[in-house]
């Protein structure tokens, strides 16, 4: 599915930005370096679908439940950055992935059933 590849690695993106930002602005060093292990692992799960599919994409679920727990708190008291920002593009990721699972189930019964 390159759409959910593009999604994923779109989302690797937003979490070496929103690290960066945090460094820049806050002087984070924790933001940045959880920002950029968070898009490392997403990239280098992303690029493991090549070999597993399933377990490169439940590594990127893992990372977005992760991120969308760690933002939650500050998402649910209205703030926007960058809580909102990360709870609000994990929760869509997370979507997407489940979109995609379900989207693979029903071709996998689809081909079985032509099979028989």
């Amino acid at each position: 599915m390159p759409w959910l590849n593009i999604v994923l690695l779109l989302y690797s993106l937003l979490n070496v930005v929103m690290g960066i930002l945090g460094f820049v602005n806050k002087g984070s060093i924790i933001s940045l370096i959880a920002g950029t292990l968070a898009a490392v692992v997403t990239l280098g799960a992303l690029a493991y679908t090549k070999k597993n599919p399933r377990t490169g994409r439940i590594t990127c679920l893992v990372v977005a439940v992760l991120l969308l727990g760690r933002f939650a708190p500050g998402a649910f008291k209205n703030q926007l950055y960058p809580a909102g920002i990360m709870f609000v593009s994990s929760l869509i990721v997370i979507v997407c992935l489940l979109a995609g699972h379900m989207m693979g189930m029903k071709a996998k019964k689809a081909r079985e059933g032509e099979e028989k």
